[in-house]
């Protein structure tokens, strides 16, 4: 069987670290980009509760199939973005 990706392209299967039961991030199954981060990605976004909580689109559908309704999926704005990075329409997730 093969993995492909969201856009129906065949990528490799990344086995998250061993003796981590964290969800690996995507920093650590596609790599980073330097310079870039998470907050200038097209695929950051927030949601405000009771502030705001920003969550990535693609972390989501890949380790959260169920939904990111935990802190264990929310990311961080200055963290370094990952291999999947694309330019953000306004910058600022």
């Amino acid at each position: 069987m093969k993995n492909l990706d969201f856009f129906g392209n065949e990528v490799e299967v990344v086995d998250p670290p061993k003796g981590r039961k964290k969800t690996p991030k995507m920093q650590e199954m596609f790599g980073t980009v330097p310079g870039r981060t998470c907050g200038e990605c097209a695929h950051c976004y927030g949601f405000e509760a009771n502030r705001v909580w920003y969550k990535c689109e693609l972390w989501l559908k890949l380790c959260f199939p169920h939904g990111g309704h935990s802190k264990a999926s929310d990311i961080r704005l200055k963290w370094q973005a990952c291999g999947k990075f694309e330019e953000g329409s306004d910058g600022d997730g």
